[in-house]
């Protein structure tokens, strides 16, 4: 199986689901834990998440030393994301019919490029058993920062809303950051969060097929991204 030394000793990807979960449903006592509110924002909201980018870089720069190797097993050989002309060629005109439709229905084609990850991500995982648990970490790390949200009190008053943000949230912080740049409300610009959250699924899958040392990285930098974007939605919430 694509596992490694240090994996199989320590359940890396389990800490990993676990630790999103609970920073998940801490977010709320975190934001009151800040004696933030919105005419007066606490310097410990973006104080603790910068603290916490530092450490996450600090760990990523002593990583390549760490031991962490892939063992491959004779029934599951390394997987490789492999493109052959003819696929290159499929992928070259599919983003140039997409363009031009992205121009005009940017939501609809968004949300049709996020199924079509997700289709993937699925088909991912039933191709590579060796790789499942790698995939279901990435996924957790995307979603379970917003575990607040399945206690939230009000969540009838929201509930419609994130039905149809659901597949966006992941990349809620990027595309918030991009819709300004684009001059554009958040709620406005949608179809931004879906393309990001289907680069963010494929990227994983990328860096899942990459090895360990990548995938770890990778999980840390989505976590954290989840992790201050469901701060930000909560904040929305509460206003």
């Amino acid at each position: 199986m694509g596992t490694s030394k240090l994996t199989s000793r320590i359940p890396i990807f389990q800490l990993f689901i676990g630790g999103s979960l609970l920073v998940g449903w801490l977010i709320p006592s975190f934001y009151a834990w800040t004696d933030s509110d919105q005419s007066r924002p606490s310097s410990l909201l973006w104080k603790v998440p910068l603290g916490s980018s530092i450490a996450s870089l600090a760990f990523c720069l002593v990583l390549p030393w760490l031991p962490i190797r892939r063992q491959a097993s004779s029934d599951a050989p390394r997987t490789s994301m492999r493109f052959s002309v003819r696929t290159l060629l499929i992928l070259t005109a599919g983003v140039a019919i997409a363009i031009p439709l992205l121009a005009k229905f940017p939501l609809g084609v968004s949300a049709i490029v996020c199924a079509g990850a997700f289709a993937y991500f699925i088909a991912f995982c039933v191709r590579n058993p060796q790789h499942r648990m790698a995939a279901a970490t990435l996924f957790a790390c995307m979603a379970l920062p917003y575990a607040w949200v399945v206690g939230y009190k009000e969540l009838g008053r929201i509930f419609l809303d994130l039905v149809v943000m659901f597949a966006g949230m992941p990349a809620f912080l990027p595309a918030a950051m991009l819709s300004q740049v684009f001059g554009q409300h958040f709620l406005e610009s949608q179809w931004l969060a879906f393309l990001l959250t289907a680069l963010e699924l494929v990227l994983g899958i990328w860096m899942i097929c990459l090895g360990p040392k990548r995938t770890i990285a990778y999980l840390l930098l989505v976590m954290q991204m989840s992790a201050v974007g469901s701060l930000g939605f909560y904040m929305l919430c509460i206003a």
